[in-house]
């Protein structure tokens, strides 16, 4: 019964580290300039003339921070690639 209990409790607060981790990353400002490409390992994966915008843990924090930019008129159009940690933002401009 106390493993149980253990379990649930270190199950619930990585739920909850996980989900705020998430939001952060969401609501955080990307700070590369732009039209550069930020990660030169990431280059050969970016599509022709898009440009890295950041990367986030979760698919859902990703696409948050590309529709926000698409609202605030910073891009059109933009990607969540799946990279080999993390989501990665591509955004037209």
């Amino acid at each position: 019964m106390r493993n149980r209990i253990a379990a649930g409790l270190l199950a619930a607060a990585a739920l909850v580290g996980t989900v705020g981790l998430g939001a952060t990353q969401a609501s955080a400002t990307p700070v590369r300039a732009p039209h550069q490409v930020a990660d030169q390992d990431n280059a050969a994966d970016a599509p022709p003339g898009w440009v890295l915008r950041g990367k986030y843990w979760t698919h859902g924090g990703c696409v948050e921070a590309g529709q926000d930019g698409v609202q605030r008129h910073h891009w059109e159009e933009f990607q969540c690639a799946n990279g080999s940690l993390q989501w990665v933002l591509w955004t037209n401009r």
